[in-house]
């Protein structure tokens, strides 16, 4: 019986000695941000009216790359009327299939612009994600953090180019 016992011991204890740290699973550390809204006066022709390119910059702030199928991700540049729910796209793209960690991708659109206008519209940089982005099997296009895929300015903030 004791020699059994050792047989089983020395089994359980090769059996985990040769446990190699590649049957660890892997990680990611994705994060796709919304991170900036800028704009920048493209012809101003008057001095309360011109052209503004609104851009939106999205980043992965996190350590791995993001690595992606087509169309599974899209940016979305809007802007909403102050007071309603009604959105109206501006400009979207596909975001593309592979973004490095700490780099970024832009969106952007023209719009003419009137400081004079009471209430200017915000403007709002989204990302949005296939509904099973999550289930696909890939966790290099798994956003570790979804609530900053979403980005507001006030429109007014764009008074200050005039």
């Amino acid at each position: 019986m004791k020699t059994l016992l050792k047989i089983l011991s020395l089994t359980s204890l090769l059996f985990f000695i040769s446990c190699d740290k590649d049957d660890d699973p892997e990680t990611s550390n994705v994060d796709l941000n919304a991170n900036a809204i800028t704009y920048e006066m493209v012809n101003q022709t008057s001095s309360t009216t011109g052209v503004v390119r609104i851009t939106g910059h999205i980043k992965n702030i996190g350590t791995t790359n993001f690595n992606s199928g087509e169309n599974q991700q899209i940016a979305y540049l809007v802007e909403r009327a102050l007071g309603t729910t009604t959105e109206v796209v501006k400009a979207t793209v596909n975001i593309p299939v592979v973004i490095n960690a700490n780099n970024e991708m832009t969106i952007n659109y023209t719009t003419n612009w009137d400081i004079t206008t009471e209430f200017q519209n915000d403007i709002t940089l989204k990302i949005i994600y296939d509904p099973d982005i999550f289930l696909d099997g890939n966790i290099h296009n798994d956003d570790i953090n979804l609530n900053n895929n979403i980005l507001t300015i006030p429109g007014a903030q764009i008074n200050s180019l005039f």
